[in-house]
């Protein structure tokens, strides 16, 4: 069971997950930044604001 808890709270996993959802995020930027305001924009014309 120690075994178990040791590796579900050793702090590696997440980082790498992390790190590796950075740097997706970071290559994809130009698209996320534009879906983040074609949603802000859908959002605002759609009267919700």
């Amino acid at each position: 069971m120690t075994v178990l808890r040791r590796g579900l709270s050793e702090p590696l996993l997440p980082m790498l997950l992390l790190s590796v959802g950075a740097v997706a995020a970071a290559w994809y930027s130009p698209i996320l930044t534009w879906a983040v305001v074609g949603g802000l924009a859908g959002y605002t014309l759609s009267g919700s604001v």
